[in-house]
């Protein structure tokens, strides 16, 4: 049996998530769930690399093949959920369809393993205006950088 990469007990959670930055004609493809936007992804497999689990998550989510171009992105995000410590690492990568037709410029649809999570194209410039997650996608989504970025996220308040 495939497990994700999640390790938890009654006081703490640690993930390691990987995630897609798919630009196309100065559009983010974002999914939202309950108000909030994020970029597609998911947990990466026991076993599997960041790059086989941001591939192998766009096709369960969507049924599209996408190009790995490279990583951008390295993010430690440390928060508290339910009196639990919760501590995440995520991958984020730039990728490209392999196939531009199989999500048309005014794609919108729900994900194929989760009818709550909706998808759809947003244009960079509307951004800010948006609850995206994380944050830090609002200002480095415009000019990404040529080498790895690592960001540290720290939303304990009082609790570190």
């Amino acid at each position: 049996m495939i497990k994700d990469w999640n390790f938890s007990d009654a006081n703490s959670s640690c993930s390691f998530r990987t995630a897609g930055v798919l630009i196309r004609n100065n559009k983010l493809l974002l999914q939202s769930f309950k108000g909030d936007y994020a970029l597609p992804g998911g947990r990466v497999n026991f076993g599997e690399t960041a790059k086989a689990g941001v591939i192998r998550e766009f096709k369960e989510e969507l049924n599209v093949d996408i190009a790995f171009q490279r990583l951008i992105w390295v993010e430690e995000h440390f928060w508290k959920w339910d009196n639990k410590d919760m501590h995440s690492l995520c991958f984020y990568s730039l990728v490209s369809l392999k196939n531009n037709s199989a999500l048309p410029d005014d794609f919108t649809g729900a994900a194929l393993d989760n009818k709550e999570v909706l998808y759809e194209w947003v244009a960079l410039d509307n951004l800010a205006s948006l609850p995206v997650y994380p944050p830090f996608i609002k200002d480095k989504i415009k000019n990404i950088a040529d080498g790895v970025e690592h960001f540290v996220r720290d939303d304990r308040g009082d609790f570190s």
